[in-house]
């Protein structure tokens, strides 16, 4: 199983910010005490093995000479049942769940999905106990597990794929004191990863004893049923897990080195997971799989607009997942940027597509919505608490009571955009834009017949790419042009905020066709408009987070006086640099060179050359060969 593909999305372009840790549902406090439960980094080596008799005496006999000790070995039998839901949500965040019997109670597990690079995994484990390892008891838990399969999952059914059942033998792996090869207790620290994704010690344990245990390892002989439970697959594995401190120790490199060497161990190139996985025959990933994204020169314009919807498809539905749990804000900026440029693409390609699809652009519109509360709150609360630090201490208590109303509002609206995710009306928008997705474009009639609409300058879906892109775009930038040529610096705010639109809109739709024209090409446009959106992007900031706190103040009960005076401060503060951007954006360099027409006419001009040559290659040095595997 390959590891979740990265996303090919050009959301590089848009300003992100500084990661912190999330509020409000879902940050959900890993690795603290009161979930009874932990949160670490798992590092292990894994081998296939054919003798694990031959193994066990090499560790009773050879593996002194490591500076390390291997204490006596310990087993039992365990049986664990891999879950997942009928569209694999679990797998698409990244984790495997995972519930285990070990014959004294319950304990459940979700393992990140981390690749074998032929060398140790090192995956983020996330467990808790419970009194049997049973969905519903899982479901009706508190837990760190419990808490996130209830954000990833909703109220949907979650089902057993596939049971493991392995005999198992544990060792632990110490460190010698001095030559003497002193057996120590294991410390109860451990290395967990908080929900900012840093790893650190945890607190609490000790040693006993002159050593530290190190890790242990482990002999498993597997079996995975499924079906029926008639039909088997087979595993004996090696495994030597360690903390994430010691992954580096070079005794411990040394032993798993040795050991492997001398015994002709094969690393492991798949987890049980992955092997239960393949057993069964399942596909997880071909559910993903809606069809071709490839964009070039060679196709039509409903082919074109399919494959781009396809990639920003994709890309929202991978970032679901990170949005629901919260513990980086940047996987709902990511979400939230990729709703934009979904909606962007189906206007942009709209008589291309089929009727259903303005439903469907209607009903994005309103989750992309919900996903924009948040991440605006996200923003202004960010920008807030950037303002303390300076010495005054009226000013930071005040400030904290604006952070804290702020908070309030985003775990408000937090709740509500996972109510919404989680709804039936959700479930059918994300299962019939999936189906609209892999049907693909339907031509009525041939290119030939087919004509551009002189109002809409959208080509039907089957005329060529090249024949439909200059009135497409051109379109797209006459519009940009005539809104940014009224402008001055005493217009209104919100014809700055209609130009922010119009230039986002020409900017994501130059970027869907440089798979066309080569990202070279449409780079000379993308670039300045880049640059003027962040200006006119800060400027929108500014005048909501003004309204935002008026609204504060005016809606919130009880605030302290001072409270609100600082939000009136704050407010003018805002509405003086929304001013000062509204002069700056429209003197700046990049405003001007796409005022002026220039940098259009050239590319206004390649698109000609590209519609007269009918899509026939470049040769060397045109920039089209970067379109190659797009």
């Amino acid at each position: 199983m390959s590891e979740k593909t990265s996303e090919q999305n050009r959301g590089a372009h848009e300003t992100k910010r500084a990661r912190r840790p999330a509020r409000g549902r879902g940050a959900s406090g890993a690795g603290r005490k009161e979930d009874r439960g932990k949160d670490v980094q798992e590092v292990e080596w894994q081998f296939d093995a054919d003798d694990l008799g031959r193994v066990e005496g090499w560790l009773g006999e050879e593996s002194s000479g490591f500076e390390l000790v291997v204490g006596p070995g310990s087993a039992e039998d365990l049986v664990d049942g891999y879950y997942d839901t009928e569209d694999w949500r679990l797998y698409r965040a990244g984790y495997a769940l995972r519930l285990r019997d070990s014959g004294g109670g319950g304990e459940a597990t979700m393992k990140s999905l981390a690749p074998s690079d032929g060398g140790p995994r090192r995956r983020r484990e996330i467990s808790e106990p419970l009194k049997d390892a049973e969905m519903g008891t899982l479901r009706k838990a508190r837990g760190p597990v419990a808490e996130r399969l209830r954000l990833l999952v909703g109220e949907r059914e979650v089902g057993r794929i596939f049971e493991v059942r392995t005999n198992r033998k544990t060792f632990a792996l110490n460190a010698a004191e001095g030559n003497g090869g002193t057996l120590t207790a294991s410390a109860d620290g451990e290395i967990v990863q908080d929900a900012a994704g840093d790893v650190r010690e945890a607190s609490g344990g000790g040693e006993t004893g002159g050593g530290s245990r190190l890790g242990e390892v482990v002999l498993d002989s597997t079996q995975i049923t499924f079906g029926e439970g008639e039909n088997l697959a087979r595993l004996t594995r090696v495994e030597v897990e360690v903390e994430a401190g010691a992954a580096s120790d070079p005794r411990v490199q040394r032993f798993v080195r040795e050991m492997e060497a001398s015994l002709g161990l094969r690393r492991a190139r798949i987890s049980k997971y992955e092997a239960g996985i393949f057993a069964t025959g399942l596909s997880p990933e071909s559910r993903e799989d809606f069809g071709a994204t490839r964009v070039d020169a060679s196709l039509t314009l409903g082919e074109m607009a399919f494959a781009v919807l396809r990639r920003q498809f994709a890309v929202m539905r991978a970032h679901e997942a990170g949005t629901r749990l919260g513990e980086d804000p940047e996987e709902l900026h990511d979400m939230r940027v990729a709703t934009r440029r979904l909606r962007a693409a189906m206007k942009l390609f709209e008589d291309a597509l089929p009727e259903r699809s303005r439903w469907l652009r209607e009903e994005l519109r309103h989750f992309a919505g919900v996903l924009g509360d948040v991440r605006d709150l996200d923003v202004q609360i960010e920008e807030v608490q950037g303002l303390g630090g300076n010495g005054d201490k009226e000013e930071d208590e005040a400030l904290t009571s604006i952070v804290a109303a702020l908070g309030t509002r985003r775990a408000e609206a937090r709740e509500r955009m996972l109510e919404a995710l989680d709804s039936d009306r959700y479930g059918r928008f994300e299962s019939s834009f999936a189906e609209m997705l892999r049907r693909g474009p339907s031509v009525a009639g041939t290119p030939e017949a087919a004509s551009v609409n002189g109002s809409s300058g959208v080509a039907a879906s089957g005329v060529p790419v090249l024949e439909a892109a200059p009135e497409i775009l051109g379109k797209r930038y006459r519009g940009w042009r005539k809104a940014a040529k009224h402008l001055n610096e005493g217009s209104d705010p919100e014809e700055f905020h209609d130009l922010r639109k119009r230039g986002k809109r020409l900017r994501y739709a130059l970027e869907f066709f440089s798979g066309v024209y080569g990202e070279e090409a449409t780079a000379a446009l993308v670039k300045p408009l880049k640059a003027v959106q962040d200006s006119l992007g800060r400027h929108q900031d500014a005048i909501v987070a003004a309204e935002m706190l008026r609204e504060i103040a005016v809606g919130t009960p009880r605030l302290p006086k001072r409270t609100v005076f600082a939000m009136g401060l704050l407010a003018q503060r805002y509405h003086a640099e929304a001013a000062g951007l509204r002069s700056s954006s429209i003197s700046a360099g990049e405003y001007r060179v796409l005022v002026g027409a220039k940098a259009w006419k050239g590319f206004e001009g390649l698109m000609e050359k590209e519609r007269r040559a009918g899509g026939k290659p470049h040769k060397k040095g045109s920039g089209k060969g970067k379109r190659k595997g797009r």
